[in-house]
């Protein structure tokens, strides 16, 4: 695990989540499939297995933990010379991933990644997978985007995963 401080890097590590997001409000079409979570629990143990167990599944080395809200260049890199981004390899433990999220950028632990944001994604150079929180009064807007012939495996390894609650005519209930 590591923290991203090459800017080239976090550059297309930035832009590698602002798609996620696209796809997740709607505007860029996608054949994954959107399963909700609890946003806070990208910081427990059992969201950092998850995570080991959707690079295994993909075939990735590594994903991103990356904050984009608060701002992550003018506010984070001015202040820490370093991006609100980290690098999660496979075969990382849960215990190194919570210790990533909780580590002190630099003279002010209350800006750790893992509890100053609004809005973060993990996501795999592939984008085969991703996750998207906004964090919320009722920490219910995590979401996990994954092809669709792995929402049962994935629900057993992650049972705290939910179908997405869609109206009639919901753009959501055509997948």
């Amino acid at each position: 695990m590591r923290w991203i401080t090459d800017e080239a890097e976090f550059r297309e590590i930035f832009l590698r989540a602002r798609t996620c997001v696209y796809i997740d409000s709607g505007r860029e079409p996608t054949a994954l499939k959107r399963l909700d979570f609890l946003d806070v629990s990208i910081c427990r143990h059992e969201f950092a297995n998850l995570l080991q167990t959707l690079m295994e599944r993909s075939g990735e080395a590594m994903t991103h933990y990356v904050v984009l809200d608060p701002d992550p260049v003018h506010y984070f890199h001015r202040h820490f010379k370093k991006y609100p981004a980290l690098e999660i390899e496979q075969g990382d433990s849960s215990g190194a991933y919570l210790s990533l999220l909780n580590e002190d950028p630099g003279d002010s632990p209350a800006d750790a990644v893992g509890t100053n944001w609004w809005a973060c994604v993990v996501v795999p150079p592939s984008i085969h997978w991703f996750a998207h929180t906004l964090r919320s009064d009722k920490d219910d807007s995590g979401h996990l985007w994954i092809p669709s012939a792995w929402v049962d495996q994935v629900r057993e390894v992650y049972p705290f995963l939910n179908l997405p609650f869609t109206e009639p005519g919901d753009r959501r209930d055509a997948f």
